[in-house]
């Protein structure tokens, strides 16, 4: 059923699920962002400040380049089409440089992450793990009681299947 409609369609390219940190160069500022899928024509990439649908952006990973245009976006979410073909092999497996690109007068001064933004993310880590240990703790003694359950009730069967032979010996001594 499923191939009845999609005839006339082109297959879609296969998409490598992958998150790297990388920079992206949109207009005359860097900005960091994180690749998450990528296709050999296209990648998915999320950023504090996503450009607009039509900008032409850099996507820089160590000495690796991606040349695109930004073809849709969603709020820190955005899609690009490469120019060239992506080698995803040489992406994925580039490290990171050791300097970051020099900012242009006009990007020093923009702050690039807010300082609300890094402590709200660092609340929701430390709340998360917070929860984490809490229903661990939870899980555990929930199974100490289990055991403890199904220990008594086994020692309850035992003692009255061995109560009768033991009080039938009893009653003829």
């Amino acid at each position: 059923m499923l191939k009845s409609l999609q005839v006339g369609y082109k297959a879609r390219e296969p998409r490598y699920t992958v998150l790297i940190q990388a920079r992206m160069h949109a207009g005359s500022t860097w900005t960091d962002v994180v690749i998450h899928n990528l296709s050999a024509h296209g990648a998915l990439l999320a950023s504090d400040d996503a450009p607009d649908r039509g900008t032409y952006v850099d996507i820089r990973r160590g000495q690796q380049t991606i040349v695109g245009c930004v073809v849709w976006r969603k709020d820190r979410f955005f899609g690009i089409r490469a120019q060239g073909t992506i080698d995803i092999a040489a992406i994925t497996n580039e490290p990171r440089l050791t300097r970051r690109p020099q900012p242009t007068e006009a990007g020093a001064a923009a702050d690039r992450r807010a300082q609300a933004r890094m402590n709200a993310d660092a609340n929701i880590a430390r709340q998360l793990e917070s929860s984490r240990r809490w229903s661990s703790a939870f899980q555990f003694g929930l199974l100490v009681a289990a055991g403890l359950f199904a220990a008594g009730f086994a020692a309850m069967e035992v003692f009255d299947v061995l109560s009768n032979p033991f009080s039938a010996v009893a009653k003829h001594l």
